[in-house]
């Protein structure tokens, strides 16, 4: 029996061999990465029948936000798959010797550590999706200063851009930096340091300054963001400085992993279907259409012109003199000085018509 237990048991490191590597993952790892994995296999079972269930149910905005949760813990999932079972890595030669193995495979020194690459393809599906999720709900629960005002499309665009470039950026400098062996894996991991705070300055002000994000909800975007720095943390100490064994990689990268892909978009999701509602967007943004008329209608004067109904003014046409005086009532003008008037107005030379009448 304890046979049979024994062989149901991880069995991956055994399966899926190292060769050439002296700092490497044991089964104490992998036992904790295959249950990170499952916690987002679950993750993704849930989230794909909260989403046929929304089908039936939900409002268009909270299928739209079921989708990127369903899509973050299924990338997750297929990338914890890979990460537990010992698969996805090379072997990269380590700038420093921190660590120590009893039994080191190669003679070099420092020795040669593994390198999980499929980690950072992960990132790369799973962090635009979040950002989209983000802004989906900063968009559909905050409140603008004014109810009428909306919010720009160019603005959201913008942003939206910057922060997945910016992700983008990041990630991949990281990638190349674990692949190098020199000291110049800290420039690429300086380029994305950089690249991040960069993106990280446009998620505040988007969020906190345009969308006036407050209470537990920017609790919670301050946090995802001291995450995102320990991401750079966690990878000077593993891949860049190796002063950590790959399990304890493994386990520094699955907390983070599993606060900022699978505790954050459930706070996302669970907002956007409690509070969010559909926003109004322009192209500029700014006041709606309802604002814009009330303030800009012109007014209208009982005792103007035209709502009196007339529709010539005596004296309005430059260069013409009006036939009364300035205590004269226009019905006490006779019809004569009336009919030269209006020829005054319109003719531009009253001196050439009457000397044509007089011939």
């Amino acid at each position: 029996m304890s046979f049979i237990v024994q062989k149901a048991g991880n069995q991956a490191i055994d399966v899926n061999r190292v060769s050439g590597v002296d700092y490497h993952l044991t089964t104490n790892g992998s036992d904790w990465l295959w249950a990170v994995a499952s916690i987002f296999g679950l993750l993704t079972v849930v989230y794909a029948a909260l989403f046929f269930a929304a089908e039936y149910k939900g409002s268009a905005l909270t299928r739209y936000a079921l989708a990127v949760p369903f899509l973050i813990s299924f990338f997750e999932f297929f990338f914890y798959f890979t990460y537990a079972s010992n698969l996805g890595w090379t072997a990269i030669q380590a700038e420093f010797g921190h660590v120590t193995v009893d039994d080191p495979v190669t003679t070099a020194s420092p020795g040669y550590r593994q390198i999980f690459y499929s980690k950072f393809v992960a990132w790369f599906l799973s962090w635009p999706l979040l950002l989209f999720l983000l802004e989906l709900a900063g968009s559909s629960t905050t409140v603008p200063a004014s109810e009428l005002e909306t919010l720009s499309v160019f603005d959201m665009v913008h942003s939206l851009l910057i922060q997945i470039f910016s992700a983008f950026f990041w990630v991949v400098s990281l990638l190349v930096g674990s692949l190098i062996r020199s000291s110049y894996k800290w420039g690429y991991w300086t380029f994305g340091a950089v690249t991040m705070l960069i993106g990280e300055a446009v998620i505040i002000r988007r969020h906190v300054f345009t969308l006036k994000l407050r209470g537990f909800s920017l609790g919670m975007l301050c946090t995802a963001s001291v995450i995102v720095w320990l991401y750079f943390v966690c990878w000077g100490l593993s891949e860049g400085g190796n002063v950590i064994q790959p399990n304890s990689e493994a386990v520094f990268y699955g907390i983070l992993d599993l606060c900022i892909f699978a505790i954050y978009p459930a706070y996302l999701l669970f907002i956007v279907a409690r509070f969010g509602r559909w926003p109004s967007f322009s192209l500029r943004g700014g006041f709606g259409k309802d604002y814009h008329d009330t303030h800009t209608e012109k007014t209208s004067d009982p005792n103007s012109i035209r709502e009196s109904g007339d529709t010539h003014v005596v004296g309005a046409v430059p260069g013409v003199v009006s036939a009364t005086g300035p205590d004269t009532h226009p019905s006490t003008v006779s019809p004569s000085a009336n009919t030269t008037t209006a020829r005054a107005a319109t003719n531009p030379h009253p001196t050439a018509t009457a000397t044509a009448e007089e011939v």
